[in-house]
C-alpha cells in the first residue's frame, strides 16, 4: 500500500487538502493555546452546539461541585493544569449570542469540512439545528464553503 500522499487515492478524492506552508502549524497553535483545555470542534459543531444549556449545565455542576487543579481529557494533552475557571473557560463557545459571540479557535479553513458537514446534516433533519451564534467565517471562508 502506497503512503498517503500525491495519487495515493485515485481522483485525489481527500476531504482535505496539504498545505505546503505553515498552515498545519498555525492550526495547532491557535487550538492548542500552550495546552489550555478547549472543547473539541467536532464535538462543537456536530453534537453540543444542538443542546448547549444542558451541556453548560453540566459544565456549572461540575464546576460547583468539584475543586480540582488537573482535568485529564480523553484526547491530546492527558494531564492538564486546568481550574474550574479553565474548564469552564473550555466551553465558552457556547455562550455565544447574537450580541456577544464567542471566538472558536480553530481556522476557518479548518473547521470549513465541519461546518459544511454540520449544515448538510441539519438541512438533512439528521441533528436538530445549531443553539447558538457562531457568526463563523467557515460559512463564507476556505475550500468547503
Amino acid at each position: 500500500m502506497r503512503t498517503l500522499g500525491d495519487g495515493a487515492v485515485p481522483g485525489s478524492l481527500y476531504p482535505w487538502s496539504w498545505p505546503s506552508d505553515k498552515v498545519d502549524i498555525e492550526n495547532f497553535q491557535t487550538i492548542s493555546q500552550g495546552g489550555e483545555l478547549f472543547s473539541p470542534p467536532i464535538l462543537t459543531k456536530l453534537i453540543l452546539d444542538r443542546e448547549p444549556k444542558r451541556v453548560l449545565d453540566w459544565v456549572d455542576k461540575v464546576c460547583q461541585r468539584f475543586d480540582f487543579q488537573r482535568v485529564i481529557p480523553s484526547h491530546l494533552n492527558n494531564d492538564v493544569r486546568a481550574d474550574r475557571k479553565q474548564f469552564s473557560a473550555a466551553f465558552s463557545m457556547l455562550r455565544s449570542t447574537p450580541k456577544n459571540i464567542y471566538p472558536q479557535r480553530p481556522l476557518p479553513e479548518d473547521l470549513a469540512l465541519l461546518q459544511k458537514a454540520s449544515d448538510l446534516l441539519t438541512n438533512l433533519r439528521v441533528v436538530a439545528p445549531s443553539e447558538i451564534c457562531d457568526g463563523e467565517p467557515a460559512r463564507r471562508k476556505g475550500r468547503f464553503a
